[in-house]
């Protein structure tokens, strides 16, 4: 495609991006995909050792990529850790370099932490977008909440306010932030009226990841995540612990997978007969194949969880905290199942097991709700333009 007409869109993400190991990553691969439709894409990444960075289709999607350290920071900052890995002061030498030769008409920060960058997009006369994939000082006090302990609350609650003075600072310099689900675009308008903030959900290639349900499926379970998240660990220590003995109770021959990148040493020594813990999968259709129900358990966060969409896209019934599928349009009874206590959870979990037509129903429920409101197609079309709508204003 020849870009020498298109419009220049910068997109800065605070960690490499291919393979897309994690729902964020994926989002950044597919807007890439989608956007390139409309604009010069140079795409920039943190990364410890930018040497061994793989960019895949992107490389051939973007006209630059290029991948940059951190710097080591010295000093006092109230800002939290997570703002200070995502600074480069080489990335910023970068930009400024490139951006005076040709100034970005978008500059898109994915996750809040890269919002940094926001001062020196403006002085180029760049609309700034902040793609808030959570939104971290909500996922922090949901944290803080649940925190039983009078020293590590009031820690989590020390981090939350860094959290929100980084990030109200931050956000208020961009013209636009994306969030992935209604709840976050609400909280962000109620704390900051002032930016302008949209919901545009994240989503999967439908092509990708057509029904794989197997009606004679055994009694598997599946729970997928990125164990690198805390939420997701903690979830599957609660799965395995307080949840699973209370289905095998009942199910004898029931198996529990839990599946995902980086499960910690503790989440390994639950591996068992009836729990087996695979770390990274490459291709999660066979999972999803040989599973009857898909299950997430998660207490605090923010944001939407794509192993969430993809599991539905698969046609697979679901076991879920309301917490878990917030972002998503799920009903309880009708395309999902909601539980938040062992045994109401796994109640749920055994009645699945039990109910093959009940599977079918939800699961054909889920299916009909991710081809409605998360293919890529549609969302790539519809940050376009916002994108435009924003630029339009901005003249």
């Amino acid at each position: 495609m020849n870009t020498d007409q298109l419009p220049h869109l910068t997109i800065i993400a605070p960690s490499p991006l291919y393979p897309p190991l994690s729902g964020g990553s994926a989002h950044v691969v597919h807007a890439v995909r989608e956007l390139r439709q409309h604009y010069a894409v140079r795409l920039y990444v943190l990364a410890d050792d930018p040497t061994t960075v793989t960019w895949g289709p992107l490389e051939a999607w973007c006209v630059e990529t290029r991948a940059f350290a951190p710097t080591p920071h010295r000093g006092i900052s109230l800002d939290p850790p997570a703002v200070h890995l995502a600074y480069s002061a080489d990335l910023l030498a970068h930009l400024a370099e490139v951006w005076t030769a040709s100034p970005p008409d978008v500059v898109q920060c994915e996750f809040t932490v890269t919002a940094q960058y926001a001062p020196l997009a403006r002085r180029f006369g760049a609309v700034v977008v902040c793609t808030a994939h959570n939104v971290a000082t909500l996922a922090q006090v949901r944290r803080a909440r649940l925190q039983s302990g009078l020293k590590l609350r009031a820690r989590r609650w020390l981090g939350a306010i860094s959290l929100a003075v980084y990030e109200w600072r931050a956000l208020r310099r961009c013209d636009l932030v994306i969030t992935h689900s209604a709840a976050d675009a609400a909280v962000l308008r109620r704390w900051l009226p002032r930016i302008r903030s949209d919901y545009v959900p994240s989503g999967i290639d439908l092509a990708t990841w057509p029904v794989c349900r197997d009606p004679n499926a055994a009694d598997e379970v599946l729970f997928v995540g990125n164990y690198l998240h805390p939420p997701n660990a903690e979830g599957a220590l609660w799965l395995a612990r307080q949840v699973w003995p209370l289905v095998r109770r009942q199910r004898p021959a029931a198996r529990l997978t839990l599946a995902g990148r980086g499960p910690t040493a503790t989440i390994q020594a639950l591996a068992a007969d009836d729990i087996r813990v695979p770390g990274t999968v490459a291709d999660l259709h066979d999972l999803y194949r040989a599973s009857s129900v898909v299950v997430a358990p998660i207490f605090w966060g923010s944001g939407v969880r794509i192993k969430i969409i993809e599991a539905l896209a698969c046609g697979l019934p679901l076991v879920a905290t309301p917490l878990a599928a917030e972002g998503i349009d799920l009903m309880h009874e009708t395309s999902a199942l909601f539980a938040a206590e062992p045994a109401t959870f796994a109640a749920a979990i055994i009645r699945l097991l039990d109910d093959a037509a009940l599977r079918q129903r939800l699961g054909d429920a889920g299916r009909t709700i991710i081809e409605r409101d998360y293919d890529w197609r549609n969302i790539g079309a519809r940050l376009a333009q916002v994108y435009a709508e924003v630029r339009g204003k901005q003249k």
